[in-house]
């Protein structure tokens, strides 16, 4: 099977977020100049500024861009006319530096919130969100939560914990509220696991930033392969193109974003607009 990797773009401030829109366009922030761009026929071109460090990204299924900005505390979104501030704060205190996010079936959000964790100082959360701002915290006690992927069937909810080395599955209840997290795999080397992406069969896709290579997991935590990422930094992993076959990474230390094919098409995450 083919494993060459190919430079879609390149020169960004720190790629991160992949997702596609309604067309299939592929769009991605940039945590260091403050930019969610967009590739249209090949070129890359910035689509809207979100304030500060923008890093998760997700449409929904009306072609509406969501973000969350880490530097600005903030979950936004952006209709192409405006942006607006759907949560800025949970129980009076600000959102801690929100990092990556996915849709839930109900059209509610899943969100990390890793801001001032680590492995010394295990504080990050999950929180769960709604539509109209109303946000609580499903998980605590983490270090650096990071990258979110639902299970086909919503039930399971992968975490990638950067500051443990390890990917986490929680049991999705049916109120939205998250079970005791179990040990799902282990992510040694570099920084850890970060964004992540699940393809049709079930296998998990790891950005392992710092080991420059995304490693595969199957639905039992079994690793299976190594694919190249680009570079030693990749940040995250989304699944595109017309067959949803193309694997896209996004990468640091070259500042680009790559595609490769692995064989297997990627699960539509729920809400997406394709």
């Amino acid at each position: 099977m083919d494993r060459a990797i190919e430079n879609v773009a390149d020169g960004f401030d720190f790629p991160e977020g992949p997702c596609f829109d309604a067309d299939g366009e592929l769009y991605f922030t940039q945590c260091g100049s403050g930019w969610i761009t967009r590739i249209r026929g090949g070129v890359a071109e910035n689509y809207v500024h979100s304030g500060s460090t923008p890093n998760g990204a997700v449409f929904d299924e009306t072609n509406t861009l969501w973000i969350a900005e880490a530097g600005t505390k903030q979950l936004l979104r952006y209709d192409g006319e405006e942006l607006v501030e759907i949560a800025g704060e949970w129980d009076g205190r600000p959102l801690q530096s929100p990092n990556d996010l996915v849709f839930h079936p109900d059209g509610s959000i899943y969100m990390t919130g890793p801001g001032g964790s680590n492995a010394e100082t295990p504080i990050g959360v999950i929180y769960h969100a709604q539509r109209d701002g109303r946000i609580e915290v499903v998980a605590d006690g983490m270090a650096f939560p990071n990258g979110l992927a639902l299970t086909a069937d919503a039930s399971r909810l992968y975490l990638a914990e950067t500051g443990r080395h390890q990917v986490l599955i929680f049991e999705v209840r049916d109120d939205g509220g998250l079970g005791e997290p179990e040990v799902f795999a282990e992510t040694p080397g570099g920084s850890g696991g970060d964004g992540m992406a699940l393809d049709v069969e079930g296998n998990l896709y790891v950005a392992h930033f710092g080991v420059g290579a995304v490693p595969v997991f199957s639905p039992d935590g079994e690793l299976l392969e190594r694919l190249p990422a680009g570079g030693e930094k990749p940040t995250n992993v989304a699944f595109g193109g017309a067959d949803m076959m193309d694997l896209y990474v996004t990468e640091v230390e070259t500042g680009a974003v790559y595609r490769l094919r692995p064989g297997v098409a990627g699960l539509v995450p729920f809400c997406d607009p394709r």
